[in-house]
């Protein structure tokens, strides 16, 4: 058959296919065009040809690809065929699809054994089935720390053990049931656990309220349960219970102990739950007054950083960024502070580095009292986040006054009112007061007549009356002093 003639360019397509391809790393990549030539799974070279010409686009960092080319690419001898494509793309996602169950599976040795016990089972292959029943049992006995799938997959070990057990009792006269219902258990607890803290948490930050249908009794039954001989499941207990008795710091403690012991052997994402679950109790306990969890928040965000927990895909959250920073100066650990600053910028979201990277530099000279260093920076950067930009301006009226320039804070205090009064719907009552009170209290330390202690006290016990409604009370006390 004679070649078409080349079809006019298209409208720019980004179908699922395309969207699922870029999210492969290149070593991904590799493994999935093995996967895709292999004969075992792919009969046609067409899907080949299609994969190729997608990722020709994606490798050149295109936004989509145009569907008459790419065909023109894959199927030049005929015409294009809109219904034909979408078929081909959807073969193509659907083999991406069972690389990715494959990648999977390969990655995880329980699962595997678990569905190899699975197709032993269904055959009844008995020559194979004791020693892959002893194999996979232990290799999950030597997990140090067990993740919540490898107790289901555990309880698919047994049952698969039991079923093989019923065609053929010469194999054990003891049953495993036991063991099946153990690791059922533990499994349903854990997972029951997890769900019941995310349901506090969500509670605490929206007006909705959720139903834990049997949570009193799991919690009461586990609470007469030797839980601390199951590490797995002490962890997540305990995790709880900073949730659910918020004042009984022996929890938190127990939780820190178990977390010390396990948490560089736990899977990543689970660690990174129990981790954050510590972090938001001293939160929680700092922001009431209890000023040592400030220190307990700096220990275990350090053990995260220590075991490289935090990282994902090679970047760190500016949150976290932003949380450490402020809580290491809350410490006085500035050498601390400004090296980590520096050390961790790399590994910021690019579209956000620079400012996040900025921000925080600028709270470590504004500490250092290195004002005028913490002032350009300042001055170079605008944020589109409401809450960086509350800070700003917060460190940036400080710093001001730190400078004894006052006719510029006389302005800027003016700038930032009308800045509160712009963003009113974006910002809640409460945190805009707090604002609003410091700017009154500042404007009042920069009108104090020098010597006049009856005025200074009484703008003493002011502040001290309505400090719980002022963002950074302590400073402006601090500041006071000074005066005195």
């Amino acid at each position: 058959m004679a070649a078409q003639k080349k079809q006019p360019a298209g409208e720019v397509h980004r179908n699922k296919i395309y969207q699922v391809l870029e999210c492969f790393d290149e070593s991904e990549h590799k493994r999935l065009s093995k996967f895709l030539h292999s004969p075992y799974f792919i009969k046609t070279k067409t899907l080949i040809g299609l994969y190729d010409a997608l990722m020709a686009r994606i490798r050149n960092n295109e936004p989509g690809f145009d569907r008459r080319v790419v065909w023109e690419k894959i199927q030049p001898d005929t015409s294009y065929d809109p219904i034909i494509f979408r078929k081909y793309c959807s073969d193509l996602l659907k083999w991406t699809e069972v690389f990715m169950a494959q990648e999977t599976l390969m990655q995880n040795n329980n699962k595997s054994d678990a569905a190899l016990l699975e197709f032993l089972e269904r055959r009844k292959i008995k020559p194979l089935y004791t020693r892959a029943i002893r194999e996979a049992r232990a290799q999950l006995a030597e997990k140090p720390f067990r993740a919540l799938d490898d107790f289901y997959t555990a309880y698919l070990i047994e049952r698969h053990y039991y079923a093989m057990m019923e065609f053929d009792v010469t194999l054990d006269k003891r049953t495993n049931i036991e063991a099946i219902s153990h690791q059922l258990d533990v499994f349903y607890w854990i997972e029951k656990l997890k769900l019941f803290s995310a349901r506090l948490s969500q509670q605490r930050t929206s007006p909705q309220q959720y139903e834990m249908t049997g949570m009193p009794e799991i919690i009461r039954f586990l609470s007469a349960y030797p839980v601390d001989d199951i590490p797995e499941l002490a962890i997540y207990y305990y995790s709880f219970l900073t949730l659910y008795e918020e004042d009984n710091v022996a929890n938190y403690y127990k939780l820190r102990d178990l977390l010390d012991k396990y948490g560089k052997d736990m899977p990543r994402q689970e660690a990174i739950e129990i981790i954050d679950s510590a972090l938001h109790y001293c939160t929680g306990k700092f922001n009431r007054g209890h000023r040592e969890f400030y220190q307990e928040y700096f220990d275990v965000f350090a053990f995260a950083l220590d075991y490289d927990i935090f990282s994902r895909n090679n970047e760190f959250a500016p949150w976290r960024y932003n949380n450490i920073v402020g809580v290491a100066l809350r410490l006085d650990k500035l050498a601390w502070a400004e090296q980590f600053v520096e050390e961790y910028k790399h590994l910021l979201p690019p579209d956000t580095r620079q400012n996040t990277y900025s921000f925080n530099l600028a709270r470590v000279y504004r500490f250092q009292k290195n004002y005028p260093k913490a002032l350009a920076l300042l001055h170079g950067v605008e944020y589109e986040d409401i809450g960086y930009n509350l800070i700003s301006k917060m460190m940036l009226t400080i710093t001001y006054f730190e400078l004894d320039e006052f006719d510029a804070l006389d302005a800027f205090i003016e700038s930032f009112k009308i800045f509160l009064k712009r963003n009113e719907k974006k910002i809640s009552a409460q945190r805009r007061t707090s604002y609003l009170n410091l700017l009154h209290y500042v404007r009042a330390l920069t009108r104090l007549i020098p010597g006049d202690k009856a005025a200074r006290e009484k703008l003493r016990q002011s502040i001290e009356n309505d400090k719980s409604m002022i963002v950074n009370h302590e400073w402006l006390l601090e500041k006071l002093d000074e005066s005195g």
